[in-house]
């Protein structure tokens, strides 16, 4: 329980580290993606002694080109908008996944889950229209941290088939790689690949360590002993805490209307994620 609750927090800071960073969104996402490769590839050799097979990587080619573009969109929205319209739109991951479930998989839904997903939305739409006027909110930002989230959605979907044959080190040490050469030409062609200053050095390599790695580790390494249901009940904080980190480090604004809306998000993302473990149990084998 302490290993999520600590890469809750891990994952909760990255938006405000990026802001920090003040660089442009792909420069920070192609540097993020390099450290992270080198540093998932060199912990596969080490545990087993081996480097990524050309199979792997074929495998990894959707999901990580998928993933790859996705961090780009997102680095790039928290530079347009703010880091709660960026963070609670992404968060609605879950409400998008149930009918791709339904549709991909076969998956089982109620009703219910179809009402939560529409107050879910509700929910945003205070968060996205309360904002302050005079903030840095924008719809393109908006627009962006929208798009990330529909390619999260297809990473998530897409590297499902991966967790058959292959164990989490191995999926990101194939997936990190590719990921990274998908950034590559877009930096290259928005003109912001060496766009890296001294200032931003610290905040590339903090997302590198904390988020690219040890909260990913964190998550693996509480898999064993904490169920799936668990780990996604506390991830449905992750949104509130990275507003609350903006506050405190970004000096960001907030008004009472999107409180409201955030506690409506997270609510929501909590009764589905128990009432989807709970469908999931009662369609398993017993």
């Amino acid at each position: 329980m302490l290993g999520v609750a600590l890469a809750v927090l891990l994952f909760s800071v990255s938006s405000t580290l990026i802001k920090k960073a003040e660089i442009p969104g792909p420069t920070m996402a192609f540097w993020r993606m390099v450290g992270s490769s080198i540093i998932w590839m060199v912990v596969l050799s080490g545990k087993e002694r081996r480097v990524v097979r050309t199979d792997e990587l074929r495998s990894a080619l959707v999901p990580g080109i998928a993933f790859g573009i996705n961090i780009t969109l997102f680095f790039s929205a928290v530079t347009h908008t703010t880091v709660a319209n960026a963070e609670f739109i992404v968060s609605l991951t879950p409400v998008l996944l149930v009918p791709i479930g339904i549709i991909r998989f076969g998956e089982r839904t109620s009703w219910q889950m179809i009402v939560i997903g529409a107050i879910t939305l509700c929910g945003l739409a205070l968060v996205l229209f309360s904002a302050p006027s005079n903030g840095e909110a924008s719809w393109f930002g908006n627009a962006m941290a929208f798009s990330s989230m529909l390619f999260w959605c297809l990473y998530l979907v897409t590297s499902r088939v991966m967790r058959i044959t292959m164990d989490v080190v191995a999926i990101m040490a194939s997936v990190m790689p590719i990921a990274t050469l998908t950034i590559l030409p877009i930096a290259i062609a928005t003109g912001d690949l060496f766009a890296v200053t001294w200032h931003s050095v610290p905040y590339i390599a903090a997302l590198i360590v904390l988020t690219g790695t040890a909260a990913h580790a964190l998550i693996v390494f509480a898999q064993r002993a904490v169920p799936v249901a668990t780990i996604g009940i506390m991830q449905a904080a992750q949104p509130a805490m990275a507003v609350c980190w903006s506050v405190l480090l970004l000096g960001a604004v907030l008004v009472p209307l999107q409180v409201v809306g955030m506690v409506i998000v997270v609510g929501c993302l909590v009764v589905m994620t128990v009432m989807r473990s709970r469908l999931a149990a009662t369609a398993s084998p017993r």
